[in-house]
């Protein structure tokens, strides 16, 4: 979608749905580690094709499709984390030595795809209770690649920076919303703003 032009208030009304939605996730995964998570309040910009990423190197970007939000669908939800940090989350997570997860491999993928599941369900479920209707996330899948092939295909929509936060330690990550237009307009609408996406009235 084109980078979408979103007023202070529509922004404020958003950000309402991404704290509620960084709650829940931060609820479950404590209840997934058995570890106390926080997760910072999210700060939120729209951004288009090339939006800045956390950390450096490698990316780690958990995807999952969310049907229901709109007849056309194509909407997605991700998360996404720079590699090394991904591999550090996971042995806090599993409270093992950090050298024996130097590589994303079968092990680490599982564990960072049941975070990212966890993650991105718990934003979605939010956004389903605010638009009304039944929204459901599919099967998850992760890419593990260079940035400059990542990037371009991950931060597009809605941003959330979010810093994940256990054992002492803090993580920084970020959530994409990937809208349509149509859907988009439609969560506008269920906040509050009737007129979202309507043609100004001429003078």
């Amino acid at each position: 979608m084109n980078q979408t032009p979103v007023t202070p208030k529509q922004m404020d009304a958003i950000r309402e749905v991404v704290n509620i939605g960084a709650g829940h996730a931060a609820t479950n995964l404590s209840a997934l580690t058995g570890l106390t998570v926080m997760i910072s309040v999210p700060r939120i910009q729209w951004a288009g094709v090339g939006a800045a990423l956390p950390g450096d190197g490698d990316l780690v970007v958990i995807t999952v499709p969310i049907t229901g939000v709109s007849e056309a669908g194509g909407e997605r939800a991700s998360l996404v984390l720079a590699t090394e940090t991904a591999l550090r989350m996971v042995a806090l997570m599993l409270r093992r030595d950090p050298s024996m997860h130097q590589e994303v491999g079968a092990f680490e993928k599982s564990a960072l795809m049941e975070m990212g599941n966890i993650v991105c369900a718990a934003y979605v479920g939010v956004l389903g209770t605010f638009l009304g209707k039944g929204i459901m996330i599919g099967t998850p899948e992760m890419k593990v690649g260079p940035r400059s092939e990542l990037a371009p295909q991950a931060a597009h929509g809605l941003v959330i920076e979010t810093d994940f936060t256990f054992l002492a330690t803090t993580f920084e990550g970020i959530f994409v919303l990937s809208h349509s237009e149509v859907s988009f307009t439609s969560l506008l609408q269920a906040l509050g703003f009737p007129d979202a996406g309507r043609p100004a009235a001429s003078a």
